[in-house]
């Protein structure tokens, strides 16, 4: 089961080094920021976190340097400019089909290496899939640990626990069955992808190759459990 770090971090696998941040982005809106422990002891951040205070930060450099930051599709890049300042040594990544998107609703977010270079930097026990023929970006993270698969899902799937209260979003998440509760997140795909069929095969394609043990989508709460792997399998089927 995950434990507590501190300041804000929850320690996913304490061996291998990946941890996970839940953050507010906006108004009663949260996401996820994952950290990976990478090739030569350093580590990778997708969907880096918005407001970090000083302890926040100090502590995920307990686990390692910073070496590579990506903004997983066109919506995850509001941290960039902090994490920039913050690393200013790190590389920067993003899907190349996002990258249009970030830099049209937020300057500030700089400049981005495609992430057909981030490979290098990876290792053995780390996958980044860059997803193709989006609308703008898309991208998940498999983590090798002891006892599985530490999947970092995006905007895939989520497990919101209750619908929003504005009542046009509200109706817009009950329409797509996108909450509450574990589900494939139909609503973020709508914006996101163009063809949902692809990506939900590729993805149930890595979870049959890789079981998952944990599993973390950018909205919601991480999921774990023994019966992890076979009900998110079941749930990307269920979907195609």
């Amino acid at each position: 089961m995950p434990d507590e770090a501190t300041h804000g971090w929850k320690v996913l696998d304490r061996d291998k080094g990946v941890w996970s941040y839940e953050y507010e982005f906006a108004a009663n809106a949260k996401a996820n920021c994952l950290a990976a422990r990478i090739a030569d002891g350093k580590v990778l951040i997708l969907s880096p976190a918005t407001g970090l205070s000083e302890a926040s930060f100090a502590a995920l450099e307990q686990l390692g340097e910073v070496a590579a930051v990506v903004a997983t599709n066109g919506f995850h890049h509001l941290g960039q400019p902090a994490w920039r300042k913050r690393f200013p040594s790190a590389r920067f990544f993003a899907p190349s089909e996002g990258m249009a998107r970030i830099r049209k609703r937020n300057p500030d977010a700089g400049a981005f290496e495609p992430l057909s270079q981030l490979g290098p930097l990876l290792g053995d026990d780390v996958i980044v899939r860059e997803l193709p023929n989006t609308k703008c970006g898309e991208t998940y993270a498999i983590v090798k640990v002891d006892h599985g698969h530490i999947f970092f899902v995006s905007d895939i799937l989520a497990n919101i626990d209750r619908l929003p209260s504005n009542p046009i979003v509200r109706l817009m998440f009950k329409w797509t069955k996108s909450a509450p509760g574990y589900r494939v997140f139909n609503l973020g795909l709508a914006f996101i992808v163009r063809d949902k069929k692809a990506v939900l095969t590729k993805l149930l394609s890595d979870l049959e190759n890789y079981p998952a043990s944990v599993v973390v989508p950018a909205h919601g709460q991480s999921l774990t459990g023994e019966r992890i792997a076979a009900e998110t399998k079941a749930l990307v089927q269920a979907a195609l």
